[in-house]
């Protein structure tokens, strides 16, 4: 007689093939909304970076007032020109910035509807992955210049940027799993499918 406890496992009945088929199914769908949803958090935590990379252009704009200063001089414009052109400048780059983000969530929209530019949507995400991977990598080897922003708001800005590289990174390992796969090649027209 052992004192270890009995670790063999129980032998039951195996489940009827119509109930495993139901459950493999809704975990192959599962697979895919995961996939959604990591696209989801991706955006949103994104669209927070871009929030606060114009927070902190507006809290310390000396280094685009410098640049605009030096261009200003050569023309004879004035300082009230140089700071209206410093606003105007911020507030274009997280314009485009949004509208880049925009057209990511559209994306997240077509593939989760399905639509018929699913592989467009799906392919365009899973760059998007792949770079905010890389650009968390590159995070590590930047440090914040002489600025007057505070060092709570880049840790913060930094935290988020690592959060949006963590959800890309599950996101595109999930990208190539079987389900998703899958669903990229039922809307593959019929002469790729060869």
């Amino acid at each position: 007689m052992s004192m270890l406890p009995n670790l063999t496992p129980k032998k039951s009945a195996p489940p009827s093939s119509s109930a495993s088929a139901k459950n493999a199914g809704e975990k192959k769908e599962d697979t895919v909304k995961l996939l959604i949803q990591m696209w989801a958090v991706m955006i949103g935590l994104e669209l927070l970076h871009q929030i606060l990379n114009v927070v902190m252009s507006f809290t310390d704009p000396t280094a685009l007032r410098t640049v605009a200063k030096e261009q200003a001089a050569a023309q004879g414009l004035s300082d009230g020109i140089v700071n209206a052109t410093v606003i105007a400048a911020i507030l274009v780059m997280g314009f485009f910035n949004l509208i880049v983000i925009a057209i990511l969530s559209w994306m997240v929209v077509m593939v989760k509807n399905r639509s018929k530019r699913l592989p467009t949507a799906f392919l365009l995400l899973t760059i998007f992955s792949f770079f905010f991977i890389l650009r968390v990598l590159m995070l590590f080897f930047a440090s914040p210049g002489g600025t007057d922003v505070p060092m709570a708001l880049f840790a913060i800005d930094g935290c988020v940027q690592i959060l949006v590289g963590v959800s890309a990174g599950v996101a595109y390992a999930l990208s190539r799993t079987e389900q998703p796969v899958k669903m990229l090649t039922d809307y593959a027209p019929e002469d790729a499918k060869r």
